[in-house]
């Protein structure tokens, strides 16, 4: 180990020492490559490899084999991977292929005062795996232009720019501008790279960044019109290399899909599948075109992009033979790409609804066991009319449901008449409740009914759940205009019995003798405040009515509307003139009052709560009967 030292920190140094004592004392003086050709000219191995003092090698075996294993006799150099985190929590990142291994030579030697290279990099070389992990890139977004690397770096290069033009300095002057966002210059110097590389004989790495970058850079500049131009041009030049025809047809695919260039987005499309089959026909050739970034492991990184912007232009260009073709393309195995585009997926599908036969069939065809795909099987089978296929892909589903997506499975089951019990037995309360939500963002509410009546069967071993479905869609029926006073009142009365029925299945029965407890959610106080005011309300305790009803507000103000609807319906009944009652009625009341008495005097509470009701219509404001309701309603509650 060599380390050539151009600080000035002691503390340093004795770190240093810790490792090597072959260590190169060497005065900065602003040119990297004769800081390290001092180190250089120490070397005494068959081959060298260098890296930089904030870099550091996740694991070497890669390394280690290429030379144990002889195979490293058959290469002149090797690069490896040196992964730029563009966030210190290393969560996002881009890997370039670095070329700095070589077999040693008396002309071995470094170029370049910034951005220094081995010189000359013979051929063949051999792609390594192994990578250093690299946080040098990182910049506070906020002072991007005065950040002091840049400073550094950009004046060096200037300043050989000066005295050499070169494609390769305008490479690395253009990546410096692109790394402070200043892409009116990066372009500029994109443009000069490009003219000055025809001149030369080889096709050079740089050369292969400075075209794909330029169509990028256009696209960052806000100019998407040029882009495409621009990335039309350099895709049919004959220097551009196949893993640039293949990142370019990506990007214009995308573009064409912005642009309502519809037939040429799904051209764009096909012509990217066809290059990545060439290079993955040719793994040699895919190896060997590198352009720092640009390479055949960022080409496949494109394809999820290329393939959505492919299937969106096809449908606006009524292309549907293409949908198939394109879906097929689709790496369906590559979960962590896929699961970023299952959103995108579901607008196409559902901004088509037209071609979803076509859409449908594209997905039934596919081999995969993508848990997104055996979705869109179920509900193709579904649509088709196969009740065996399309429950074989249902339970497919509850195995491995697309995140997101249960709320599709629950109603395919209603539908259907599907048992969710698979589903249900892992899902957690809170995701129950964001996937009631949707559905009753996406159900009509005429339609409720029938839709909890589908999943009845389904669900009955999770009451709790069925009863946090039922809820949230009697809240969306009681907050209907159309609801009239009387709906609306059985339907409060509903909404109460559905919330107290579920805290029993919760909590401890000592709990629940006080709904005031203040461990209590919100919800059960609202229930029993607002069971409490109907009972009042069917008393005719009017006063008492409307302070529970207060109560019921202050503890669920997304009510309010309904309690003010209440509230009117009581004005109503408190204003409203009573009719005599005939003696016919008054004999059959004093009847039924009998059988109400017995049915007290047993305990049957809930069929005396139901007599009581039929009673007070036919003796209204019987203040014997206002005071034997009131004890029901006790005992109920």
């Amino acid at each position: 180990m060599i380390i050539v030292y151009t600080g000035q920190n002691p503390d340093t140094l004795k770190l240093a020492e810790k490792y090597t004592s072959h260590i190169i004392p060497f005065s900065w003086c602003s040119d990297f490559s004769r800081a390290r050709n001092a180190g250089l000219k120490e070397a005494k191995g068959e081959w060298f490899l260098y890296l930089d003092d904030d870099e550091w090698f996740e694991d070497v075996e890669d390394i280690l084999r290429f030379f144990k294993s002889g195979e490293y006799k058959d290469y002149q150099s090797a690069l490896y991977v040196q992964r730029n985190y563009n966030d210190w929590a290393g969560t996002s990142y881009v890997d370039a292929n670095v070329g700095r291994m070589c077999r040693l030579t008396s002309e071995t030697e470094f170029i370049y005062p910034i951005h220094e290279n081995l010189f000359p990099f013979a051929e063949p070389y051999r792609q390594l795996d192994s990578y250093v992990h690299h946080f040098g890139y990182i910049r506070n977004e906020q002072a991007l232009s005065t950040d002091p690397k840049f400073q550094r770096n950009l004046t060096l290069l200037l300043k050989s720019y000066g005295k050499e033009t070169t494609s390769h300095l305008c490479t690395q002057i253009a990546q410096e501008y692109k790394s402070v966002d200043d892409y009116s210059n990066a372009i500029r110097y994109c443009r000069e790279g490009l003219k000055l590389a025809q001149k030369e004989q080889r096709i050079h790495t740089y050369e292969l960044w400075l075209q794909v970058q330029l169509p990028n850079l256009l696209i960052l500049s806000g100019d998407r019109e040029a882009a495409l131009k621009e990335g039309e041009r350099l895709l049919n030049k004959p220097r551009t290399l196949e893993v640039g025809r293949a990142h370019l047809s990506g990007i214009l695919a995308g573009l064409c899909w912005e642009l309502g260039e519809y037939p040429k987005g799904v051209r764009y499309a096909r012509r990217y599948h066809k290059e990545m089959e060439n290079l993955r026909r040719h793994p040699d050739t895919a190896k060997r075109q590198n352009g720092i970034t640009i390479t055949y492991e960022s080409a496949k990184e494109r394809a999820v992009t290329a393939y959505m912007a492919g299937l969106l232009c096809a449908s606006k260009a009524q292309e549907v033979s293409a949908i198939g073709e394109l879906l097929s393309w689709m790496p369906w195995d590559k979960e962590e790409q896929m699961l970023t585009q299952y959103e995108n997926l579901e607008s196409w599908k559902e901004g088509f609804p037209e071609q979803w036969d076509d859409i449908l069939g594209g997905y039934a065809r596919l081999r995969t066991c993508s848990p997104y795909v055996t979705l869109q099987k179920a509900l193709h089978m579904e649509r088709k009319g196969m009740a065996a296929e399309t429950e074989k892909y249902f339970n497919q589903c509850m195995e491995r449901c697309p995140e997101g997506f249960e709320y599709q499975l629950v109603k395919l089951a209603a539908r259907n008449r599907f048992s969710l019990k698979p589903l249900l037995t892992q899902m957690p309360s809170e995701l129950w409740d964001e996937c009631i939500e949707v559905l009753t963002a996406q159900t009509e509410v005429s339609d409720m009914g029938e839709f909890l009546q589908g999943l009845e069967e389904g669900m009955r071993e999770f009451p709790v759940y069925v009863e946090r479905l039922a809820q949230r869609f009697l809240k969306a029926e009681m907050k209907q205009e159309s609801s009239g006073a009387s709906q609306l009142l059985a339907l409060s009365r509903q909404y109460c019995e559905s919330v107290i029925t579920e805290a029993g299945y919760i909590y401890k029965e000592e709990i629940l003798k006080d709904l005031d407890f203040y461990a209590l959610p919100y919800k059960y106080k609202f229930a029993a405040a607002m069971q409490t005011a109907i009972g009042c309300f069917e008393a005719g305790k009017y006063a008492d009515c409307i302070s529970y009803l207060e109560k019921a507000a202050h503890t669920a103000p997304d009510m309010a509307p309904v309690i003010g609807a209440l509230l009117e319906y009581i004005k109503e009944e408190v204003n409203r003139p009573k009719e005599p009652v005939s003696e016919e009625f008054e004999i059959l009341g004093r009847q039924v009052k009998q059988v109400l008495m017995g049915l007290m005097e047993n305990g049957q509470w809930e069929e005396a709560f139901g007599v009581v009701n039929q009673l007070m219509a036919l003796l209204p404001g019987d203040p014997e009967i206002l005071k034997m309701k009131q004890e029901i309603i006790a005992h109920r509650l």
